[in-house]
């Protein structure tokens, strides 16, 4: 009777531990897949935390869709217990290279959080650290106990079961790179008032740092700080915020080529506002120029705000991007980590309606000017 019952209780105990692995990795590969240029942004903050080298754009985007398919066919194998022990082992091996990942971001922290969960569930390095080290404890007891794990579904049907999530994993991470997440968990969603960044006084503090290079030497100034002299090569201006009252969308900062602060010129008139956003300007897709010229003369036409935001805050970046695009729009200037938060595009497209965010488009769905006048004519 005894043995009876030690054997229940481990085949109960292996089956909670195979559902809790199956919803975590469930869970991590669907947020994945939500957002897989949230990914590549992370991945490239470890690369450049970590690294001497750089990776393409491509590869990454191929790795962060990767990364996003692994998880959820281990949690949908575990979920529908196909091929039990191999499903085991290559759980305990994938968490045995994440905790020991996570071991050292948590001593050397070369970034402020993993980014396992997105934007939907942020830890620290730290709370990373103590998850995935509870999540390799209950790996390990599956794969010793893996016989005991209960079917869910009879072998005919959740092989098709399976395959039919596989595939869709794929193909909705591939929608959402080139129509944005469907789910967007970003402070700068639609339906988002950005006028409470300027209302809060969220937005007005920063700490801003000039950055100038001669014989790989770095000087870093305060903003109040004298200019040095000619011999001296600028870099960039980074600018961090310090203080802020609505921490969702107090980072919403944006200067003019002088410097000077013109949020409240953005987000305060009424009306319809376009918003380019190109954080790197010679890293922009240029496939789309034709439609981003196209908008940019409707809204000429038809009175509407525009304005080109992007990190490039140097001019021979804007001499490049003008060059391979006869660009003929003004550059505002804003932090890159924050164009890129705001809308997942290289350039991408934001309509602002009386400072509220009311579409976005990737550089792949983009309108051209006619469609967007049927877009607002819709609108109203």
């Amino acid at each position: 009777m005894a043995k009876r019952a030690k054997v229940l209780t481990f085949t109960v105990a292996a089956n909670v531990c195979r559902l809790l692995l199956a919803a975590t990795f469930l869970f991590s590969g669907f947020v994945k897949a939500n957002d897989p240029l949230g990914t590549v942004y992370k991945l490239e903050d470890y690369i450049h935390a970590m690294a001497w080298f750089t990776l393409p754009y491509t590869f990454l985007l191929g790795c962060a869709v990767i990364l996003a398919f692994v998880e959820f066919t281990l949690g949908t194998y575990l979920l529908f217990g196909i091929k039990k022990k191999t499903t085991s082992v290559l759980t305990v091996a994938f968490m045995t290279v994440m905790t020991i990942l996570t071991v050292y971001v948590a001593i050397a922290n070369p970034v402020s959080d993993c980014g396992c969960f997105g934007d939907v569930l942020i830890l620290s390095n730290t709370e990373t650290l103590a998850k995935n080290i509870v999540l390799l404890a209950v790996a390990i007891f599956v794969c010793r106990h893996h016989r005991r794990l209960t079917d869910l579904l009879s072998s005919s049907i959740k092989w098709l079961i399976a395959l039919i999530s596989l595939c869709a994993i794929i193909g909705y991470a591939i929608y959402c790179i080139v129509c944005l997440p469907v789910v967007d968990f970003r402070p700068y969603k639609i339906g988002t008032d950005l006028r409470k960044a300027v209302t809060s006084g969220g937005s007005q503090k920063f700490d801003v740092k000039i950055i100038y290079e001669k014989d790989g030497q770095t000087l870093e100034l305060e903003a109040d700080d004298d200019d040095p002299d000619s011999t001296w090569t600028y870099v960039e201006t980074r600018r961090t915020p310090v203080e802020t009252q609505d921490l969702a969308i107090a980072d919403f900062y944006v200067t003019n080529a002088d410097g000077e602060n013109i949020t409240e010129d953005i987000l305060l008139t009424d009306g319809y506002t376009v918003l380019l956003i190109i954080p790197d300007l010679k890293h922009a897709d240029e496939g789309c120029i034709d439609k981003v010229n196209d908008v940019y003369d409707s809204a000429q036409d038809e009175g509407w705000d525009f304005y080109c935001l992007t990190s490039s805050d140097s001019k021979q970046a804007q001499a490049y991007w003008n060059d391979h695009t006869g660009a003929e729009y003004d550059y505002q200037i804003a932090e890159e980590r924050m164009l890129k938060t705001v809308v997942r595009g290289q350039p991408g497209l934001v309509l602002l309606h009386d400072g509220i965010i009311v579409k976005k488009w990737s550089n792949y769905n983009m309108p051209d000017g006619e469609e967007l006048r049927e877009i607002i004519n819709n609108l109203q």
